[in-house]
């Protein structure tokens, strides 16, 4: 049984001279399945079109030495999602790295 982040997207016709997109409707925190993402759909009684995302992996990718570098970790929730993004843009896209001491060794 797949745990995770979950996001609920509901699909959205384009109406009004805008395009057709997914819009997320719920968010569910890394202590939830799969099948209580799809018993939140049904229990809403919404009719429409859904997908959703496992959104649990995080990549900040950046170059180094003329190499891409990739430090994955999972995202638990949407906090930690966004947590991970500002820290991106504060430090400008590199991976903010302690520098070891003399002592540490």
């Amino acid at each position: 049984m797949p745990h995770g982040f979950f996001t609920v997207e509901q699909w959205k016709s384009a109406g009004s001279g805008g395009a057709p997109q997914w819009a997320p409707v719920k968010h569910f925190d890394a202590c939830n399945t799969l099948t209580k993402a799809i018993e939140w759909i049904e229990a809403q009684g919404n009719p429409g079109f859904y997908r959703i995302a496992q959104t649990q992996r995080v990549i900040w990718a950046e170059e180094s030495a003329g190499t891409l570098r990739l430090r994955k970790w999972h995202a638990g929730s949407l906090e930690s999602l966004q947590k991970g993004a500002a820290a991106f843009d504060r430090d400008g896209g590199k991976y903010p790295v302690a520098k070891r001491s003399s002592n540490n060794r």
